[in-house]
């Protein structure tokens, strides 16, 4: 069996890495949020959702074909590394901008539930506000739960916990000339630390653990509201203001309590110069056992954008000051962006200069990686000191677009995960150690939907470094490709596929050696069907090539599973 597994991962390389650089030359693709990146634009309000952080993959997807306004979005999607995470993300009202609603906009709540293989129990619920022009609310829960056991290197079935809960309410006003929005929730992350260097230690020894040491869990409580100005005439000022609060906290006691506040305004000069500022103050107060206690950050931006007939540019410079523990230091930001609009928006080339400042805090940290040490961490900012961007992109109408892009990037304090050395964690924690690094990415992605049945993603991030400290880029893979593809037959019944490769990486061990992981490759397919236009039944089959890809060091994912389940929208 284990022969024929890899004749088939040998037989899709084979024919899957000419069909990449066919697809490099030929067809521009998209590139992959990367925190220290993304360009933060005040302008929409703080989420705090769960971002898809590099380790975690957002597919596979349902489209379930039960009758659902096509206002909001419900997709089923997988995250990793633990297990498959089938999760609903509803997008809430308080998220909707003043969107006007059509008659047969008649969906007031939802239900979806599911039963899968490794344990795995889904409960998602929505209820909404009856259609407004000025007023909407909603009140969400829920659920995903996985207790299956996982195979490890040295053959063992070891037990796992991966259990996410939230529950969580938004609404919207509508004022003549504002609007004020704001959600408010509480959401829990539970994993066991399950991941021990099989080289080292065996499955009693991670039994003898007391069950107190090898549980975690993140309870995150938050609040966010937002102010802004709508639709006033040409020439006026456009203003705004959020607020956000979340208290973080985990098992072993690490706490972390940030306040957000942000100030933007702009206006437009003439019809095709706009000019704004944003301020943005992030205050972070932490527990003694994440080493930066405070941290303060102040970015002050202003900006000014030009747009003609055949480019846009954008030009601003952004002064940050950082203060951690007492210690400030100040950082400036100079950014150049420009477009040109050629042939009918079917080519255009554009480029960018650009700096940028990010605090890794500790709930973004262990949303990417919950296995980080329960002992002390040292928590610091990453620094994007120069970037070069450039690249091309363009659409043919409603058919087919792409985008191909290029970075190098000089980043200072970039952020890597080592495996503890601390014995009584058996190899399944995590430090965090930082380096001054060279950069550089080929990322892009192309999405073709030949008819409003078919629909086509591909999407590819290739990272090459050069390191000042480290010997390598520990825990970093180079390539993360995905594609995938849906089909809609007469609106009952949805087809779904994709095909996720994880590049290979380098991690050091337990014992402080280098082991480099093998490449993964991840099949998944799906399928819906609607009866009565508001139920549906849903089947997904995941990894069905029982890829055991450790998307961290130890921690290898699930083998093929699938989960049975049942959607209700009223």
């Amino acid at each position: 069996m284990q022969n024929r597994h890899n004749g088939i991962r040998q037989l899709m390389k084979r024919f899957l890495f000419p069909m990449l650089a066919f697809t490099a030359l030929s067809c521009p693709l998209a590139a992959q949020d990367d925190p220290l990146t993304k360009t933060v634009e005040v302008q929409r309000a703080y989420d705090p959702t769960l971002l898809d952080a590099y380790k975690i993959s957002p597919v596979p997807r349902i489209d379930d074909t039960a009758r659902v306004n096509v206002k909001f979005s419900y997709p089923l999607r997988q995250v990793k590394p633990i297990a498959n995470i089938y999760r609903l993300s509803p997008l809430p009202p308080a998220r909707v901008q003043r969107e006007r609603y059509e008659p047969h906009d008649d969906i007031r709540a939802y239900l979806r539930m599911g039963l899968g293989a490794k344990l795995s129990t889904l409960l998602d619920a929505y209820v909404g506000s009856e259609r407004s022009s000025n007023f909407l609310w909603d009140v969400y829960a829920n659920h995903y739960g996985s207790y299956g056991d996982v195979k490890n290197e040295a053959g063992e079935k070891v037990p796992t916990i991966d259990m996410r809960n939230e529950v969580g309410a938004s609404a919207q006003y509508s004022f003549r000339r504002a609007l004020l929005s704001g959600n408010a929730g509480f959401r829990q992350h539970a994993v066991r630390f399950y991941g021990y260097d099989a080289d080292t230690f065996r499955l009693a020894d991670y039994k003898a653990l007391p069950d107190a040491n090898v549980r975690q869990y993140f309870n995150r409580t938050y609040l966010n509201l937002e102010y802004r100005s709508a639709e006033l005439p040409d020439s006026t000022w456009a203003y705004g203001a959020m607020f956000g609060f979340y208290d973080y906290r985990s098992k072993s006691q690490q706490a972390e309590d940030a306040l957000k506040l942000a100030l933007y305004a702009d206006k437009e000069l003439r019809p095709t110069t706009t000019v704004g500022l944003t301020v943005n103050t992030d205050v972070y107060l932490r527990s003694k056992s994440l080493a930066a206690n405070s941290n303060t950050v102040v970015a002050v931006t202003p900006y000014a954008k030009e747009r003609q007939s055949w480019w846009e540019g954008t030009a601003n410079l952004s002064f940050v000051f950082d203060n951690v523990s007492g210690s400030l230091k100040t950082h400036l930001y100079p950014s150049l962006t420009f477009t040109a609009f050629l042939v009918d928006n079917i080519f255009m080339p554009y480029a960018a200069l650009s700096g940028k400042h990010h605090v890794n805090s500790y709930a973004s940290l262990t949303a990417e990686n919950p296995y980080l040490t329960p002992d002390t961490l040292d928590m610091r900012s990453s620094r994007n000191v120069f970037s070069f961007i450039g690249g091309v992109k363009g659409k043919l109408g409603s058919l087919f677009s792409y985008k191909l892009g290029v970075e190098y990037a000089f980043i200072s304090d970039m952020l890597f995960y080592l495996t503890s050395q601390d014995t009584a964690s058996l190899g399944n924690h995590f430090d965090l150690t930082y380096d001054d690094v060279r950069r550089f990415t080929f990322s892009g992605d192309l999405h073709f939907q030949p008819t409003r049945a078919w629909d086509f993603k591909y999407a590819l991030r290739y990272d090459s470094y050069s390191m000042d400290a480290l010997a390598k880029p520990y825990n970093r893979p180079a390539l993360d490709m995905r594609l995938s593809g849906a089909y809609n037959l007469w609106n009952k019944l949805n087809f779904y596929a994709s095909f996720n490769l994880y590049g290979k990486y380098t991690a050091l061990s337990f014992r402080g050696e280098e082991v480099d992981r093998s490449s993964g490759i991840d099949l998944n397919f799906g399928t819906s069907y609607a009866f009565f236009n508001r139920s549906s039944v849903f089947i997904q089959l995941n990894n069905i090539l029982a890829s055991r890809y450790q998307v961290y060091n130890g921690y290898p994912t699930y083998g093929f599973n699938a989960m049975l389940g049942y959607t209700c929208v009223f």
